[in-house]
């Protein structure tokens, strides 16, 4: 009799333990948007003139605005060469978190650099000068964001 009640209990335990006779959820599962498309931000850095434009101002706004002072400070100096220059300088801008301006990579050509050596010193000075503006942000958090500057030196 005893094994019949073991036997019965052991069947019991199986029973209720496998999962064939649990419960199955239906795909109730909620759809979260969580896909987040990180080369685009939701809102652009920004000057602080530039932000209360709309959207495509603002951008156009920003860009005037940091080629405006970039090359203010770059006009400070008297650059001269041996020969004449007519090249474009292309330089990487990091905007961090914080909304500090941060140099990057600056592409050039070999021309360039022999005739100017001290170019990237002055185009580091020149971003260490610009103002720490409201940062890009995305989902309503601060990123960092690279812009890409090209300038272009012609000197006779």
């Amino acid at each position: 009799m005893s094994f019949r009640y073991v036997t019965f209990l052991v069947c019991a335990l199986l029973c209720f333990s496998c999962d064939f006779f649990s419960y199955s959820k239906k795909d109730s599962a909620q759809v979260v948007d969580t896909v987040v498309d990180f080369t685009k931000v939701d809102e652009s850095p920004s000057f602080s003139k530039c932000k209360n434009l709309l959207k495509e101002d603002r951008v156009s706004c920003f860009r005037d605005e940091i080629h405006k002072r970039v090359t203010a400070s770059l006009k400070e100096y008297n650059f001269v060469t041996k020969n004449s220059l007519d090249e474009e300088v292309l330089i990487d801008i990091l905007i961090n978190k914080e909304g500090k301006f941060v140099l990057g990579k600056v592409t050039t050509s070999d021309v360039v650099i022999n005739q100017l050596p001290e170019l990237d010193s002055i185009i580091k000075l020149a971003i260490e000068k610009l103002p720490i503006i409201s940062p890009a942000t995305k989902r309503g958090i601060p990123v960092v964001t690279k812009y890409q500057l090209p300038i272009k030196i012609k000197i006779e």
